[in-house]
């Protein structure tokens, strides 16, 4: 795994670990990455579906790009 995505998943463990002990579930940090351009990283797709997602990337770009205003 890239130094750069380990860095960005073992920042939420804490809070899976937390949500894991608060309120009894299981919990997994799935990297997604969203950005404006319209390039998609190779297996983001299926991170998204991962997470149980119905939105799609151009829908997540759009977000992306009105929330920078």
């Amino acid at each position: 795994m890239l130094k750069w995505k380990r860095r960005r998943t073992n920042r939420y463990q804490d809070l899976a670990r937390e949500l894991k002990r608060l309120w009894k579930v299981e919990s997994k940090v799935i990297l997604i990455v969203v950005g404006a351009l319209e390039r998609v990283a190779k297996g983001q797709e299926k991170n998204l579906k991962k997470a149980g997602s119905n939105a799609t990337f151009e829908l997540l770009q759009l977000a992306a790009l009105l929330g920078t205003s």
